[in-house]
């Protein structure tokens, strides 16, 4: 049995069958599917649903990173690179590291400097994977800066993290209580990138999106379902 369900922001399709417990699916497309038994009630139905809301828009908001047209930034001067939501535009310089030692590698080649991402016109052929070093640094170093800020506000310790590529996901939390973060979460505004951090902190606590996770974080961030929405529409944008 199939029907068509279009309650206010998340319309979906309903399908009863001889199953034993409720289940949500999203399509390839983008079609949300709510699988329930045949004969459980429809409230219960309306409120399983509630409670994955948030869940569904953020499958909806990774499948439209992954479906979405990637930015064609070119690593040429003029060209805008986002760091925590705002957008530098990149100029090449002389050398101007000859004789200096500067405390990172990274700094030596990429800097961001009077509102400019400013780069050494010879690394010019490896202008991304500067930008990707200078991007990772940053992340560690807000992380370090942020953690602190929500750590005893939701009741946990992180002791470990680590920063990577993780395709469409932002951050994910291991088995080995490690939290690992996207670098480019760090082009997202600070809010988005505190939205990502306490998400997975929530998670040290209940592993799965439950009624009791999503109480965790709107404890902290009571406009995280607006933080998702902005994700949703604009992750796409946070690449390279």
């Amino acid at each position: 049995m199939k029907k068509s369900v279009q309650p206010d922001d998340l319309p979906y399709t309903l399908k009863r069958s001889h199953r034993k417990s409720l289940g949500i699916t999203i399509e390839r497309d983008g079609a949300i599917i709510v699988k329930a038994p045949l004969d459980l009630d429809r409230k219960e139905i309306e409120r399983f649903v509630a409670e994955k809301r948030v869940w569904v828009q953020q499958k909806l908001a990774q499948k439209t990173s992954v479906m979405g047209e990637s930015p064609k930034r070119e690593f040429v001067s003029g060209q805008g690179f986002l760091y925590l939501g705002k957008s530098h535009r990149l100029r090449f310089v002389e050398n101007s590291s000859k004789g200096k030692k500067p405390k990172r590698t990274t700094e030596r080649k990429l800097r961001l400097r009077h509102g400019y991402f400013e780069l050494d016109k010879e690394q010019q052929p490896k202008a991304r994977e500067h930008f990707i070093s200078w991007y990772k640094e940053k992340t560690e170093e807000k992380l370090n800066e942020r953690i602190p800020r929500y750590d005893k506000r939701i009741g946990v310790e992180v002791s470990r993290f680590g920063v990577s590529n993780l395709g469409h996901r932002w951050a994910s939390y291991s088995r080995n209580s490690t939290i690992h973060f996207n670098w480019r979460a760090v082009m997202a505004p600070i809010w988005v990138f505190d939205y990502i951090l306490v998400h997975e902190m929530a998670h040290t606590i209940e592993r799965r999106h439950s009624r009791r996770f999503w109480q965790l974080v709107s404890r902290v961030m009571p406009d995280f379902e607006e933080i998702v929405r902005w994700l949703s529409e604009n992750g796409p944008d946070l690449d390279l």
